[in-house]
């Protein structure tokens, strides 16, 4: 049906911050409509006015040509709408079945008691159509990123929404997922299902999208066919300029080895690895779900432990590491997708990237508020955070905290940096910004390990790139030799 949803002249205002200004938007059922715009250029908030988290100030909705009033989730969720959060947003210790039907339990007739035969039946077939095998009773606290997302994705097909919003839905997705996700997108499209898909992956939008709306600074500034528009034209609608080349690689000398690992275990969920490092060097470390990527870095970050093999790191020799002797050597681990994993939501800028190194604000062991604010203000300038020291991190866009995280380790002097899906979920031009940061810190001697599941970026930041499966380095690649091909076949279990 042709727009089946209708969003007429939204606007939204935070105190004096006009955030949505009179934006239309239109999708129709049985067609993905891709809603693309730089961070904090107002796309989730317009999802979440339809979702019910927050009430327009102007404008109407429709749906199937009636005007609907939503004030709330449940509101939403009753007119057939669910939203899927770029956040996971799952209780950890319930089992997959529980997160799918929590607060709309099957019930039993004769006895008024929860049917969990059914709730668990029915788990058990979504999962098997996204070729998932997984038990239905193991806790989500057990699952990869990947498979939690899929479960996000299955509780809202299983509430027969007719309109379903994914919020970067491949963020955490490895490419072959990536694939089962839109198999299964496909199939909603055949049902009659209007599915508004969010993403900064502009090939994604091309492969699976019908239409795209291009948001920019609060207004709605185009909408068309995804076949009457070339990526280079998206990309530059989307950023109101001109880009420089996406993957800013520089070709940097490389120095002497900085750190080793010698057929390095784990419990056997990594085995044998041996890599080395070399300074100024950008490793990339890829896989599917459940290769042994992040078991990986953990060890070398020492969370995961005790291992078995050594870890060489400036030439002296570790059997165990923790944390604080990984830190003291220049090691650090900057954490992935969920940016909870590597900030102080609650507190300051300032406080988020002097926590790696409180020494250096201190004066005869009490913080000094004032050696903070200079040393914290002079990096949040050269990183172009835009912000004050005093600024709360859960008011930055996701580029500008993945920025936070990359300030509160150059801060903490760290000269090996494990880098956890670099750029996952935002914006174009802030992944241009974290790729020169990455050129600035090996042109000044440090070294990257880059987990990363978007090929792309691994093909294109890499000087060499690390491919594993089932808890192996199967294939070692050099930049100019590697393909997409190759790096899936050996990351499929190819010998």
């Amino acid at each position: 049906m042709e727009n089946f949803l209708q969003m007429k002249g939204i606007t939204k205002q935070f105190n004096d911050n006009v955030v949505l200004n009179a934006i239309d938007f239109c999708a129709d059922a049985g067609q993905v409509h891709a809603l693309i715009g730089e961070n904090g250029a107002g796309k989730s908030t317009l999802m979440k006015v339809l979702a019910g988290l927050y009430k327009p100030d102007e404008g109407e909705i429709l749906i199937g040509g009636e005007q609907v009033f939503i004030s709330n989730p449940k509101q939403s969720q009753e007119l057939g709408i669910a939203m899927i959060y770029q956040e996971i947003r799952l209780f950890q210790d319930l089992d997959i079945a529980e997160n799918v039907f929590i607060r709309r339990e099957p019930i039993k007739k004769w006895n008024r008691l929860i049917d969990w035969d059914r709730a668990y039946s029915e788990t058990r077939k979504y999962l098997s159509d996204f070729g998932l095998n997984i038990n239905v009773r193991t806790p989500v606290k057990s699952l990869s990123s990947g498979q939690q997302k899929f479960v996000e994705i299955i509780k809202a097909l299983s509430q027969n929404a007719k309109i379903i919003i994914m919020d970067e839905p491949t963020a955490a997705l490895t490419e072959q997922e990536i694939q089962t996700l839109f198999k299964v997108i496909r199939d909603l499209k055949k049902r009659g299902v209007a599915i508004i898909y969010i993403s900064h992956r502009i090939e994604e939008i091309i492969q699976i999208a019908d239409q795209v709306t291009v948001i920019r600074d609060g207004e709605s500034v185009q909408t068309c066919n995804v076949d009457e528009m070339e990526l280079n034209d998206i990309v530059k609608v989307m950023a109101g300029k001109e880009l420089e080349d996406r993957f800013p690689k520089l070709k940097v000398k490389l120095g002497t080895e900085v750190l080793r690992l010698e057929d390095v275990s784990y419990y056997g969920r990594i085995r044998n690895i041996n890599l080395d490092v070399k300074r100024g060097e950008i490793i990339g470390l890829t896989g599917l779900s459940g290769s042994g990527r992040r078991t990986l870095a953990k060890v070398l970050f020492g969370i995961n432990e005790p291992y078995e093999g050594k870890i060489v790191l400036k030439g002296k020799t570790y059997t165990s590491i923790t944390p604080h002797m990984a830190k003291k050597n220049g090691l650090c681990y900057m954490t992935g997708v969920n940016s909870e994993e590597g900030l102080l939501t609650d507190s300051s800028i300032g406080e988020n990237i002097t926590l790696t190194n409180l020494e250096r604000v201190s004066s005869f062991g009490f913080l000094s508020a004032e050696k903070e604010r200079g040393l914290t203000q002079d990096l949040i300038e050269r990183l172009e955070i835009e912000s004050s020291e005093s600024e709360n991190v859960s008011n930055l866009s996701g580029g500008k905290q993945k920025k936070v995280i990359f300030a509160k380790w150059l801060f903490a002097g760290a000269k090996v940096l494990i880098i956890d899906e670099p750029t996952a979920g935002i914006d174009i031009s802030s992944k241009i910004d974290i790729y020169n940061m990455m050129n600035e810190l090996v042109l000044s001697g440090a070294s990257i390990i880059m987990i990363s599941s978007d090929l792309s970026e691994i093909m294109g930041m890499s000087d060499r790139i690390a491919v594993m499966y089932n808890g192996e380095i199967r294939k070692m690649f050099q930049r100019e030799e590697a393909t997409q091909e190759q790096i899936l076949y050996y990351a499929s279990g190819g010998k």
